[in-house]
């Protein structure tokens, strides 16, 4: 049995085009889901699992997305959200704005090329990184107070400081189709769960079809069919982002870094580093840290 997408309808209209509210939850529970408008979540507090397009990553607190028009996501919280406790509190701001906001200045004006061309490719969904976006965060974390006139001018300027963002990455893959209508069936979900935690460990290929009762060429053809990559590629993907979190937040040399995301030879993950970012792992530290 599959779980159908839902075609969720916002109260956007002529007269209020842009909708802006802080959030607290127990944990996040709309399921996976689509909307004409635009969407900008941030993630103050929390964790957990972040479903957009066919990309699934973790995502933690301080992470900012943009959501093109009708492009299906949802947001899982962590296990440990679900227990009842107190002290673990989903929070964050959420910005939602007409899929035709401003259509015609952006369209036309050259000064709005920039957005234009953000806004045309959130399609895919756009992540915006934590700690570098701190300047996005913090007119964020403001916009729920704009009102009226003030609103208009202040998502323009948010806009403007997203389009320029330098460090700013697509979540869905190129050949992820809008057209398509996606759906997941439990079983992708578990195992591009179960990948989330374990991408790190080596995991043997027929063992991982074994588990979800599949055999090996079965698991590759479906796993290629629901996620647009390889299994291969998948994986690869989680580990270079990672490393790409760990040359940035830590101090360990490109050797370790390497052990660390799963790479058993520093050369194997230099080729497949540049092959994924343009960049080697040392121009990429000095890239992003200043």
């Amino acid at each position: 049995m599959e779980n159908q997408i839902m075609h969720e309808q916002l109260t956007i209209n002529e007269q209020d085009p842009i909708i802006a509210r802080h959030y607290d939850y127990d944990h996040f529970t709309y399921p996976w889901h689509f909307h004409n408008e635009f969407e900008i979540i941030y993630v103050e507090e929390s964790h957990g699992e972040r479903f957009v397009a066919d990309s699934m990553e973790y995502f933690q607190a301080g992470d900012v997305i943009l959501l093109g028009s009708n492009l299906p996501h949802y947001m899982r919280s962590n296990e440990i959200y679900y227990k009842n406790n107190p002290e673990l509190r989903v929070k964050g701001v959420v910005i939602q704005f007409a899929h035709d906001y401003m259509s015609h200045s952006i369209n036309k004006y050259a000064e709005l090329t920039h957005i234009k061309l953000l806004l045309n490719q959130a399609k895919r969904g756009y992540h915006f990184p934590h700690p570098q976006n701190r300047e996005i965060i913090r007119d964020i974390e403001a916009f729920p107070d704009h009102r009226g006139f003030q609103r208009i001018i202040h998502l323009l300027l948010l806009l403007d400081r997203m389009a320029v963002f330098k460090e700013k990455r697509l979540l869905g893959s190129p050949h992820f189709s809008d057209n398509i209508t996606l759906s997941f069936d439990n079983r992708i979900e578990k195992i591009l769960s179960f990948l989330n935690y374990h991408y790190l460990e080596n995991i043997r290929l027929d063992d991982l079809s074994s588990r979800f009762s599949m055999n090996t060429s079965a698991f590759c053809r479906y796993f290629k069919q629901k996620t647009g990559k390889s299994y291969i590629r998948y994986i690869q993907d989680l580990r270079i982002g990672h490393a790409c979190k760990l040359l940035v937040g830590t101090a360990y040399d490109i050797s370790r870094i390497s052990m660390e995301c799963g790479f058993n030879a520093i050369c194997h993950f230099n080729k497949i580093f540049k092959r994924k970012t343009a960049l080697t792992p040392s121009e990429y530290r000095n890239k992003f840290i200043r």
